[in-house]
């Protein structure tokens, strides 16, 4: 009997086709990783600091900050707070538990990261002349 049921599921098991090649993403993994990195949520009306919004484990860099009318907490309600504030969200691969696959990074790199990201952010815009670095 357990040699039907291994035969069984064995002859199941090959019928299966994968639906998409390894090599190709799915579009929630291609969404996903458009979400990765540092986002300009509001530019600010000439910004004297910058506020990075970083979302914790499991988190996302957008739904993380938004309630569930849709209200995004970074976008609708902190500019009219902070008017002159360059504020930024940052995605990163938070996943830590996931039938298909979890982020093997350690929070060093996700660090070294995040600081690669705003040195970046910060030479593009100095040398589009919108930040006064004095």
């Amino acid at each position: 009997m357990r040699r039907r049921l291994l035969q069984f599921r064995s002859k199941k098991d090959s019928r299966k086709a994968p639906a998409t090649s390894p090599t190709s993403s799915s579009p929630a993994q291609a969404a996903s990783a458009v979400q990765h990195g540092l986002h300009v949520v509001c530019e600010g009306i000439d910004p004297v600091v910058d506020i990075v919004a970083v979302h914790g484990l499991n988190g996302h860099c957008e739904k993380t900050w938004t309630a569930f009318n849709g209200v995004n907490w970074l976008r609708d309600l902190l500019p009219h707070d902070l008017p002159r504030a360059r504020i930024l969200s940052w995605g990163y691969d938070a996943n830590t538990h996931s039938r298909s696959r979890v982020s093997c990074q350690y929070l060093f790199d996700h660090a070294r990261t995040l600081l690669s990201d705003l040195c970046l952010e910060r030479q593009i815009t100095e040398v589009c002349g919108t930040r006064d670095t004095g």
